[in-house]
């Protein structure tokens, strides 16, 4: 079942690439911009990994936005027609404040349970991922719908970890051979570096894909018995 979900959620995302692509260029682009400008929001010196808090600031801030964008154009390649750019940003802007406050919400929850030990907020990440797209699209509040999301996953809690654990391991390890490709290519710049911001954005939109998924399937209405 785990296979089938991974599989289906795939060839959705292969099947629709431009239109994702379409609404990841810009936010890309944008978290590029942010590191140019303010520095990068993460660098290593000879002593440790440290953060720019600013720039670090700015790409969370930009998250909800680019979240939001990829959720218009999930729902209305779901519902027969991908939308332009504009309609997915003009759709971002309305949701933003919701997103913005349920994805706090939700990586306080993930952060906790983190802290007690690395399974914990794995664990409460896959009961609540389904929470963004709750709230905007059933209009619902971030606390209403992370209590949904955490309900609806009950069932199939287990199912939708282990699929969450391995989408992101293939994106990671997808991630990482695009930006060694590419740095091996063209060199350690910011054009490359930008390709690799680009990639490395559309490849992680797979998420997104496997948590629309199973939203749709955990649905009440729809809910197979």
């Amino acid at each position: 079942m785990i296979a089938q979900r991974i599989q289906e959620s795939l060839r959705f995302w292969w099947q629709n690439l431009p239109a994702l692509l379409l609404v990841t260029v810009p936010f890309a682009i944008a978290g590029e911009l942010v590191q140019w400008g303010v520095g990068p929001a993460l660098y290593m010196d000879e002593d440790a990994l440290h953060i720019g808090h600013l720039s670090a600031l700015l790409l969370m801030l930009l998250r909800p936005f680019s979240e939001g964008a990829v959720m218009a154009q999930l729902v209305a390649i779901q519902n027969g027609r991908a939308r332009g750019l504009g309609d997915c940003l003009l759709f971002c802007l309305r949701a933003a404040p919701v997103l913005l406050l349920t994805y706090l919400l939700l990586g306080i929850a993930v952060y906790a349970g983190m802290l007690l030990l690395i399974f914990p907020g794995v664990w409460l990440y896959a009961r609540l991922c389904q929470a963004p797209f709750i709230a905007v699209l059933e209009n619902v509040t971030p606390v209403q719908a992370l209590q949904a999301s955490f309900q609806r996953s009950q069932q199939d809690q287990w199912q939708i970890l282990l699929a969450v654990v391995m989408v992101f391991m293939l994106i990671l390890l997808v991630s990482n051979t695009l930006a060694i490709v590419l740095i091996a290519l063209l060199g350690e710049n910011q054009g490359s570096g930008l390709l690799v911001s680009i990639g490395t954005t559309l490849i992680s939109s797979l998420m997104s894909v496997i948590v629309f998924r199973y939203y749709g399937l955990l649905l009440p209405a729809r809910r197979p018995e």
